[in-house]
């Protein structure tokens, strides 16, 4: 077994180890050296899992060398190395872009421990990606969500303490419909892990518990994910939040909450719960359509630039979940095909208000008047 097979378990582990590392380090430099090296390097992993997958080398990893069900599983596809490359992607480009601006925003005392949040966020958000059974997502959900919470209450703007207190209630809403859904799915079926799932569903007598689990699972995904109109969370957290930590959520957050409620919307419950696909459009085509319009109509009137892109984000993703409510294989494609897209928009959006802060000394609609004179390349940005 050559070192390419441990790939999967070394995007998480890897972060995960070097975090308390990162908390002893004595300085503010030190600590970034060490997170942005550790992002470098799990980019760096995910490229290589990508080239793996492409060439049809890299399926299921048993942890400990138990099979599914028995034991833990993670399991890497096309779609979930297309995620790993933006998570890590996201939190290197973050890291690297954002250094001097989280110098000034940043307690330098308090400056280590930030940075080990940012990989146990990494961390959080790659695990969920590689995960093979129901229950470790949620595991994995909890620690980049708790990261999360840390990274956006260290902001010097005070009101990013409200944000995140609002952001915290509203994840553990969303954490807790979740689980009380894996919780009727282990009742049910005796398993957790998603490819038995979706054999064992078709199978039960009872069906009932079935809908009320892929209910509960989809409204705290739809929670995470920020679709309207469980978006309450979004619009203060991006904006009072450090710009790099922006920068890294924006493109990262929610489109893996996205790839959660996709993955086991199509993969568990479309191919083995008869009905499901008719309740699942049902429900998200109307507040796709509503979370479009209301965040496009608010984004308009925001004088705000980051707070301005915040509640566009959310007309975004109602984009992406229209595209899957349309329960098509063309629909599914256009969704997540946007959801790369957005990714990579508003990633590099947010990282060009990071340079926008620093250099025009504010972010809001007034500071781009002759950005384009007196910043050219900012301006083209």
């Amino acid at each position: 077994m050559n070192l390419a097979t441990h790939y999967p378990v070394l995007q998480v582990v890897i972060p995960m180890l070097l975090a308390p590392l990162t908390m002893l380090m004595p300085s503010r430099l030190l600590a970034w050296l060490i997170a942005t090296a550790t992002s470098l390097c799990a980019f760096a992993i995910a490229i290589a899992i990508t080239q793996l997958v492409l060439a049809g080398d890299v399926g299921a990893y048993p942890l400990g060398g138990w099979p599914a069900p028995f034991g833990i599983e993670l399991r890497v596809d096309a779609l979930s190395a297309l995620l790993l490359l933006l998570i890590s992607g996201a939190s290197s480009a973050a890291l690297l872009a954002g250094y001097q601006s989280l110098a000034q925003d940043i307690d330098a005392q308090r400056a280590n421990l930030f940075f080990a949040a940012w990989l146990l966020a990494l961390a959080g958000l790659c695990g969920i990606v590689v995960a093979g059974d129901a229950f470790n997502i949620f595991v994995f959900m909890e620690i980049s969500s708790l990261a999360s919470y840390i990274l956006v209450a260290a902001s010097s703007d005070r009101r990013a303490l409200p944000a995140v207190f609002k952001y915290l209630v509203m994840g553990t809403i969303g954490a807790t419909f979740y689980l009380i859904g894996v919780g009727l799915l282990y009742i049910m079926t005796g398993t957790l892990n998603l490819a038995d799932l979706t054999a064992r569903i078709p199978e039960v007598t009872n069906q009932t518990p079935i809908f009320m689990a892929a209910g509960f699972i989809s409204v705290g995904l739809a929670l995470k994910a920020a679709i309207f109109p469980l978006h309450a969370w979004l619009p203060n957290t991006y904006s009072f939040a450090p710009h790099a930590v922006t920068a890294f959520l924006a493109a990262c957050s929610t489109k893996v909450a996205l790839y959660v409620f996709l993955r086991v919307d199509f993969f568990v419950f479309q191919g083995a719960l008869s009905g499901h696909g008719a309740q699942f459009a049902g429900y998200l085509m109307p507040t796709a359509v509503a979370g479009i319009l209301f965040g496009s109509a608010i984004a308009i009137r925001e004088p705000l630039v980051k707070r301005l892109f915040a509640w566009s984000s959310v007309a975004q993703v109602g984009y992406i979940a229209l595209g899957a409510s349309l329960l098509s294989h063309t629909g599914l494609s256009a969704a997540l095909l946007h959801m790369f897209n957005h990714a990579l928009a508003k990633g590099a959006i947010f990282l060009a208000i990071i340079v926008l802060a620093m250099r025009a000394g504010g972010v809001s609609i007034e500071h781009l008047k002759g950005l384009g004179r007196q910043h050219p390349v900012l301006g083209i940005a």
